[in-house]
């Protein structure tokens, strides 16, 4: 384990986290494929979206996919209670716990900071609602106090707006003798969110937490032809090659475009081809957002914590490049293995400010992040060591004792 990282050193800062796809690991699928290019190259959803962008058939058979794949799964319904999904599987269970982890050990380092703080921004580029989820909760089991800041205010209708990131909480007590500010984690979802609905005014973006609107059904022959499509796609000796002549023996009438493409283009996220919006009133939501990034990063002593994220968004890979040249500004970027962690070097190598967290022996994912990294009460490797020779001693007095019976 690299030991560059210390919670207890860098609490007081002004603190941002850029989450990405990595975290949800499990509750949902990332866009990581095992088809390779033709030199060896693994594939992902964004290289090949991008390749075959040009391609109607092959696009509408990868935006198919991906949406039943890594978007329909994480919708919710009014059937399951708004935020709660249904079925919970064991694996999703996982990382809704690790978010939960993640969220109760950040609010006990804000709550070391001065009284006027203890706030922390969350850029995240899923979709998903694993941290509202996680939130509401930890919320429900009153843990912790805690507020969770997602940009919109309103009542039965809620309006997003990146100024209201600026809003606080703060309980002033019964006769106003302290004013006391309340841990808020402002959440904003850089890449779009499937809660997110266009309003009836130009420029509104309204967030609906209850049945999600954006349901696209496929027929039985569509099935057919996507589970296909994903058996060469999840297929490791398989190359773009065989995408090819699978397109060609396939009968590809029966994707009906007419109802797929009007039904995906009106959801408000971005798209793994040029990282676009399809509507200008939400495009212009993602760049309020990444000016909110931005400007989060020029602040004095402000620390930037990347999990999940491959910077395959190329405004967002500019702008934090940009924000490095604060020198109070420190980065620290969690590496899923060695191979990441070179790939990420390379794309900051020009910057002193930037720290690598990786493990030599194990992936490092959120669990072991949350365990080894973003944790207040590690136990000291000291402590691990005097457990050990514990043990080993006990057992030898057992022995001993043993002996002496016989």
């Amino acid at each position: 384990m690299t030991s560059e990282f210390n919670l207890h050193k860098i609490y007081d800062h002004n603190l941002n986290f850029l989450v990405g796809a990595g975290a949800s690991s499990g509750f949902l699928p990332t866009l990581a494929l095992k088809i390779k290019e033709l030199d060896g190259q693994k594939c992902t959803f964004e290289t090949l979206a991008k390749k075959y962008e040009n391609n109607q058939e092959m696009t509408t058979l990868l935006f198919m996919l991906y949406y039943r794949e890594c978007i329909k799964p994480g919708l919710p319904t009014a059937a399951s209670g708004g935020l709660k999904f249904r079925p919970r599987y064991p694996m999703r269970n996982k990382v809704i716990n690790e978010y939960k982890r993640f969220i109760t050990t950040l609010i006990q380092v804000l709550n070391k900071q001065k009284a006027s703080a203890k706030r922390a921004n969350i850029f995240t580029t899923n979709y998903d609602s694993c941290f509202e989820i996680a939130s509401e909760e930890l919320m429900a089991e009153r843990i912790a106090q805690f507020e969770v800041n997602d940009g919109s205010t309103g009542f039965q209708s809620r309006t997003f707006h990146t100024r209201n990131f600026n809003n606080r909480v703060v309980n002033k007590g019964v006769f106003d003798r302290h004013d006391q500010y309340i841990p808020q984690l402002n959440l904003l979802h850089a890449h779009g969110s499937v809660h997110w609905t266009k309003g009836n005014k130009n420029g509104d973006i309204k967030l609906n937490y209850g049945n999600s609107c954006y349901k696209i059904d496929f027929t039985l022959s569509e099935n057919q032809l996507l589970n296909a499509f994903k058996t060469i796609l999840y297929d490791e000796n398989k190359t773009i090659s065989d995408l090819i002549t699978f397109a060609e023996d396939s009968d590809i009438s029966v994707l009906r475009f007419e109802h797929f493409w009007p039904a995906y283009n009106k959801m408000p996220i971005v798209n793994p081809t040029k990282w676009k919006f399809h509507e200008t009133v939400f495009e212009e939501a993602y760049y309020q957002i990444l000016r909110h990034l931005s400007y989060e990063l020029e602040r004095p002593n402000s620390i930037l914590i990347v999990f999940g994220f491959s910077f395959a968004d190329e405004h967002i890979l500019s702008l934090v490049q940009r924000a490095l040249s604060n020198p109070s500004l420190t980065m620290y970027v969690v590496c899923y293995n060695e191979t990441t962690k070179e790939w990420i070097k390379d794309l900051f190598k020009e910057y002193a400010n930037v720290k690598y967290l990786y493990s030599e022996s194990n992936a490092l994912d959120f669990k072991l992040f949350n365990d080894e990294y973003f944790t207040i009460h590690k136990p000291k490797k000291q402590d691990q060591r005097l457990d050990a020779a514990k043990v080993i001693v006990n057992q030898a007095l057992e022995a001993i004792a043993a002996g002496e019976q016989l």
